[in-house]
């Protein structure tokens, strides 16, 4: 009988399995000529090595009804055989070998079961098969055979026929397409096999009713299969799945039902990412009628958690299970026993879910009289946004208030404060909400800014500009004999250089330009003049700037009185008005009362439009 074990690649079980071996080598020194309760001994060891492949014969006292379950660890390289109700009758516990990449053999036992591990120098694959009363193991380098069939479970000797009942499909939680196969018994045979991207499942010797050999169309379900096919491949039962995109796929059996998962591959980061839920390595487990307790068991010696089982949990259970996350594997084992766990830190109690559910009701029970007794504490909370009443209303009111059957809330409107009287448990409910919902609402800041404007008020600028040349001879042209003479008006030019009898005037016709700012309201603009010229006072470059601005006379009293206080009211207010105290309209109402149009009262002028550091002081107008 041949078969391939289960296969655990995991970090932290090297460490876990190193334990294991420890404690049960230390029980086996103590048990060497073998255990009197249990019904079977390992009483010898055989290793050979032909072309690559190392063979370990072990023999016992009496041939295994199954073979020995069978698992792996990557990191270091190891395969372990455990065999139930069986002895160490080698008397030693370590076989030191050293041939192909079997460095040594180590025999451990416990509570009536021996571990057998094989050391190797790098991961190999195995063969498990019973001849007689000797299991012989093969050991092989991945490479030395090519990948073919998978003997997923091997049938028991006899020829019996097994046969098909059911087959359904199903999609799971998390996408994944489930194929799932009901045998007639737990002993019938399964191949499991993947030919490029078609995945072959034979039952061995298993008929199937013509009912069920056809194509199955699951294209509706959405998975990463759209169809497969059930056919008889003499004498067998053939399942072939082809599916689509990128996937992978699994397979287990527990009792007489067998299942095959197609998961889709999502890339995150550049990596595969496993399915929603299970993040444990991949395992395979083999087990014919194997005890629940002794599987839990073989977990929790990998997995480094402390499993309690409960007494009530019991039964047998035959399973098989090929590259299962093992927090996966755990989840079958517990939903085909009506089992159901609770997990605290590193410890996991298993029981079945009646009695975890009933212990539970009975906890939350003993939660509530303890709050029927417990006595009451009185908190304040003063309130910076919500207002008393409203929050009064949320956690006192409705079927879902928050504060318990004796807890009450009173509320002070003048100083927005709650007064809660209840358990602490809801005083730390009602401190919390506070804290959510007791903050600034979010608000949108809209800013105007206005300009006003006055049609009242009037600005003038003026410039006058010339060239005048009173020789009429102008200048001399480089390189001949030609003068040139530059000025206003040919009325000017043409007077002085003898053309026209006709006498100019000088602000019409001498200037370039001649555009004054004109009087307002009878006023004459301010003035400003420039004049260039040379020695002989014969050429001159003359400039004139005008300025006038004006605001609307106020009438009556209002305006005098203003005039007399404006200078005052100039030289104490004037900064005030930039910072907002005085409007800059007045201040341009009372510069017109103190414009002057003669030079000496420049002074007054300087002083009535703030530049006091420009004029020297002089009599006030």
């Amino acid at each position: 009988m041949k078969r391939f074990g289960r296969l655990i690649d995991m970090v932290a079980a090297p460490i876990g399995l190193l334990l294991v071996l420890s404690s049960f080598a230390a029980l086996g020194q103590d048990t060497k000529t073998g255990n009197a309760g249990t019904g079977n001994v390992i009483q010898s060891i055989d290793v050979s090595t032909q072309a690559g492949t190392v063979t370990v014969r072990l023999g016992l006292k009496e041939a295994l009804p199954n073979p020995p379950a069978a698992f792996t660890v990557n990191n270091p390289p190891r395969v372990a055989l455990d065999f139930p109700n069986t002895a160490n009758g080698l008397g030693k516990s370590t076989q030191d070998v050293n041939q192909g990449d079997l460095r040594t053999v180590r025999f451990g036992q416990s509570g009536g079961r021996t571990r057998v591990v094989f050391n190797l120098a790098k991961m190999l694959k195995y063969d498990t098969r019973v001849e007689g009363n000797t299991v012989v193991v093969t050991l092989q380098s991945a490479g030395a055979t090519a990948a073919a069939t998978t003997q997923f479970a091997e049938p028991k000797p006899g020829g019996d026929l097994h046969s098909v009942q059911d087959i359904d499909f199903r999609r799971g939680k998390n996408g994944e397409a489930q194929i799932v196969v009901d045998l007639s018994d737990t002993a019938t045979g399964i191949d499991l096999r993947q030919q490029g991207r078609t995945v072959l499942v034979d039952f061995l010797q298993t008929m199937l009713p013509p009912a069920l050999e056809r194509r199955f169309d699951v294209t509706d379900f959405g998975t990463q299969v759209d169809f497969f096919e059930v056919t008889r491949q003499a004498g067998n039962t053939r399942i072939t799945v082809t599916p689509k995109g990128r996937w992978e796929q699994s397979a287990y059996q527990t009792d007489k039902r067998f299942i095959i998962e197609i998961k889709p591959v999502i890339e995150q980061a550049g990596r595969p990412k496993e399915g929603a839920g299970y993040s444990g390595e991949k395992l395979s487990l083999n087990f014919q009628n194997i005890e629940v307790r002794a599987v839990l068991q073989v977990i929790a010696d990998f997995t480094s958690l402390n499993i309690i089982t409960s007494d009530t949990v019991s039964g047998n259970l035959t399973l098989r299970l090929k590259d299962v996350p093992w927090d996966q594997a755990l989840d079958i084992i517990l939903q085909a026993k009506g089992l159901d766990m609770r997990k605290t830190g590193n410890v996991v109690w298993i029981a079945p879910r009646d009695e975890l559910a009933t212990k539970e009701k009975l906890a939350l029970e003993a939660r509530q009289q303890i709050s029927d007794l417990e006595p009451l504490r009185t908190e304040s909370f003063q309130l910076n946004y919500q207002r008393a009443e409203d929050i009064q209303k949320i956690i006192t009111a409705g079927e879902h208030k928050i504060l318990s059957k004796r807890g009450s809330a009173v509320v002070d409107p003048r100083t927005n404060t709650i007064f809660v009287q209840d358990i602490v448990d809801r005083l730390d409910d009602v401190r919390r909400l506070l804290k959510q919902i007791d903050v600034a609402v979010r608000q949108v800041l809209i800013e105007a800014r206005i300009v006003e404007a006055s049609d009242t008020f009037s600005r003038n600028l003026g410039a006058r500009f010339g060239f005048h040349d009173v020789t009429g001879r102008g200048g001399q042209i480089p390189g001949g004999d030609y003068r040139a003479l530059v000025g206003g008006g040919l009325n000017d030019t043409g007077a002085h250089t003898g053309q026209s009898s006709t006498a100019p005037s000088f602000i019409a016709d001498s200037l370039s330009t001649n555009m004054p700012a004109p009087g307002l309201g009878g006023v004459n603009p301010g003035q400003f003049s420039l004049i260039l010229m040379n020695d002989a006072m014969t050429k001159f470059l003359n400039l004139e700037l005008t300025h006038h601005h004006e605001v609307e006379r106020q009438q009556g009293q209002r305006r005098r009185g203003y005039q007399r206080r404006s200078v005052d009211q100039h030289q104490a207010g004037f900064h005030r008005s930039a910072g907002g105290k005085r409007r800059h309209g007045r201040h341009r109402r009372h510069l017109r009362t103190g414009r002057v149009e003669h030079a000496d009262q420049g002074a007054d002028v300087g002083r009535h439009s703030g530049h006091r550091h420009l004029f020297p002081p002089g009599p006030a107008s």
